[in-house]
């Protein structure tokens, strides 16, 4: 209980020093609150849950664990998209049947024709959006343990907050399709962050995935061995960068690695 408070006071403080700040949004609020209309109106599974941050709200789903835990996964989104995206939304959904409370967020967005490289500008407001939801998780759930898992562009955030938030205490990052493209800001090159992480990390990806991911499957390794990381990778084979007909495959990898934080 003491490691519980001390967690929600070290977010607390987090969040309070980025309100201090008031930096601007960098996400396009228009896009979100289109997609926050479309989504509400069709959620099944869990509720809306509404969060803040630089002075406005913005949308996250949460589901409860179908038996009693204090583990949860966050779930972030890749680019332009929304916390109902895909198997986003079946995994927060088959995670959360698994006995984990699911957080899936909605992470800050750009225009519909913005580049993957663009998005590095918003990963420290991204960063802050999963605090929000660190802190809701702890203070209202209970909470005692988190992971991360990503999507894409949203792998990138998972573990680039590992690697610069580490007093959030997240133990775990689940790095699904984690794209390098050249020429951009430091936070979307995923080896990079990756030699900062102190939390175990599972990196999927698909055989026939893009090229941005596969060909960088050494790179992210070799830097998870650099950084000493309790790194295990997995490639899925057949699939692709959205694990068209793989989704099982995909589920059971994510469920079978996540149990070695139940039998701690």
């Amino acid at each position: 209980m003491r490691g519980l408070r001390s967690g929600i006071a070290c977010l607390a403080a987090l969040l309070a020093g980025s309100v201090a700040a008031a930096a601007p949004t960098t996400s396009n609020l228009a896009r979100e609150k289109n997609w926050a209309e479309q989504v509400v109106d069709s959620v099944v599974v869990g509720e809306p849950v509404w969060l803040q941050n630089r002075g406005h709200k913005f949308l996250s789903l949460y589901a409860p664990p179908a038996e009693n835990s204090s583990m949860a996964i966050v779930l972030l989104h890749g680019r332009g998209v929304h916390p109902a995206w895909g198997f986003i939304d079946r995994l927060r959904g088959d995670l959360a049947d698994a006995g984990y409370h699911t957080l899936s967020l909605q992470l800050p967005i750009l225009a519909a024709d913005a580049p993957f490289g663009s998005y590095g500008p918003t990963q420290p407001e991204a960063f802050e959006r999963v605090n929000a939801g660190i802190l809701y998780l702890r203070k209202y759930k209970g909470v005692q343990r988190v992971v991360l898992l990503g999507h894409s562009s949203g792998a990138n955030t998972a573990t680039g907050h590992a690697a610069r938030h580490p007093q959030t205490g997240v133990v775990g990052v689940v790095a699904i399709g984690a794209a390098t493209y050249p020429n951009v800001h430091d936070l979307m090159l995923p080896a990079q962050q990756l030699r900062q992480v102190r939390a175990a990390v599972l990196d999927i990806s698909g055989s026939n995935d893009l090229q941005e991911v596969t060909s960088h499957n050494k790179e992210r390794r070799n830097a998870a061995r650099t950084g000493k990381v309790d790194f295990t990778a997995v490639q899925i084979a057949g699939a692709d960068h959205f694990y068209t007909d793989h989704y099982e495959q995909l589920r059971a990898q994510i469920v079978a690695w996540l149990g070695r934080f139940k039998a701690k």
